[in-house]
């Protein structure tokens, strides 16, 4: 099997390199394959001198070798083009000194950074392109429509996929969406479906669920960032609806973000006094999260459903999934509406209102009656979010792309 460099413009220090790229790093060291990772660090992390050190002595316990670069945010395009020109130095050292043969690019800027090593004869191209990033920009008010950068980065995305030997997207729509992009090519790239994983072994049920003393009513929790996507003021009105139907329920806002902003959302007249004196908001490290979520009784996450977003798997899906969570979710987002009503693990909301908030707190409450829903919930988790099929699904595209053929 060729020598594979992983390039990630996201941090392995942040909290999504933490769920979403340590893991599949080390366990494709361990399954044999001679890696390599370049990530663009946040200067404040990089001075934590013994995490940085940790994490390299775990990745190199694994056969995984670690580069790392000081990621830059401003001026936010100078920044970011000064970022990928030491990045394609970088690359191309390591991609000539060390013989690599795969370049696996985790999403748009990494993607552009890997574009001219990947040139280079015999030298295969994994773009791991997640979801549509240009469209999630724009989609999400961050670039102006029909923009300048957003115009460079679809013209960007045409030729990353003209160069790519293999193409990963997090979800089945998002692969129908590629497909038509792609047809009509003589030689279109291998397409592979592979949902945002999670560790099993780290997220998993209860082993004896209690509730808490006296506590009768349900124990709700949203797990992540805040921002563009997430429709707080839409899941604190659900909230709503449940506390009227079952007294005593809570709802537990765990995030990175800053609570600034959410706590006006809860002060605001939307929600009702006593809905929003059983709000709590805070925030955990990496490693407390499967310990929050064990001590709920659902999880939900409401997302503005767009065109980008049929591209898109979020990580509290599955880890809620592991640890024997229901989810509350909206529809039109990704396949996790298709795959919470095959599986049965949790609520579906076509509309965002009242009057589907009350239908959606009585599916829910019909649902928990159903003693078997945790090890469904774990079972649905293990079947389409396992880090292992995760693993497996990238070595078979490591095996394909290593394979001789005609350059």
């Amino acid at each position: 099997m060729k020598r594979v460099l992983y390039i990630s413009y996201d941090g392995l220090l942040d909290p999504l390199g933490y769920s979403q790229v340590q893991p599949y790093l080390r366990e494709l060291g361990r399954a044999g394959v001679e890696l390599w990772v370049l990530s663009f660090e946040k200067p404040g992390r990089l001075g934590q001198g013994r995490e940085v050190e940790q994490v390299r002595l775990t990745l190199a316990s694994a056969g995984v070798r670690w580069r790392r670069l000081c990621y830059h945010k401003r001026p936010a395009a100078l920044a970011t083009a000064w970022d990928v020109f030491r990045g394609v130095l970088a690359v191309m050292l390591l991609v000539t000194g060390k013989r690599i043969g795969i370049i696996h690019v985790r999403s748009y800027v990494a993607a552009l950074i890997g574009l001219v090593p990947a040139a280079l004869p015999g030298r295969r191209f994994l773009f791991d392109m997640r979801g549509f990033w240009a469209d999630e920009r724009v989609e999400g008010g961050l670039w102006p429509a029909g923009g300048l950068l957003y115009r460079a980065f679809k013209r960007l995305e045409r030729r990353y996929l003209a160069r790519a030997d293999a193409v990963v997207v997090l979800s089945e729509r998002g692969a129908d969406v590629l497909g038509k992009w792609l047809s009509g090519r003589k030689l279109p790239p291998q397409v592979r479906v592979v949902p945002t994983c999670v560790d099993l072994e780290l997220f998993r049920p209860a082993e004896d669920p209690v509730k808490p003393p006296g506590g009768n009513g349900l124990r709700l929790i949203y797990l992540g960032s805040l921002g563009t996507w997430y429709l707080m003021q839409e899941m604190l009105a659900f909230f709503a609806v449940l506390r009227d139907r079952v007294p005593g329920s809570s709802f537990s806002i765990l995030t990175p973000s800053d609570p600034a902003a959410l706590r006006s959302i809860i002060a605001g007249d939307g929600i009702p006094p006593g809905a929003a004196g059983r709000v709590a908001v805070g925030a955990v490290a990496y490693g407390q999260v499967p310990a929050a979520l064990q001590q709920a009784d659902c999880s939900i996450f409401f997302i503005r459903p767009s065109f980008s977003k049929q591209a898109s798997c979020a990580t509290k899906f599955a880890e809620s999934l592991a640890c024997g969570l229901p989810v509350i979710i909206n529809a039109g987002v990704g396949d996790q509406d298709r795959r919470v009503r095959e599986a049965g693990v949790g609520v579906v909301l076509e509309r965002l209102d009242r009057q589907h908030y009350e239908k959606g707190v009585d599916e829910l409450l019909e649902l928990l009656k159903d003693s078997s829903l945790a090890a469904r919930c774990r079972q649905a988790a293990v079947r389409g979010f396992s880090l292992e099929g995760a693993v497996r699904s990238y070595l078979e595209l490591y095996r394909d792309l290593s394979a001789h053929r005609p350059e």
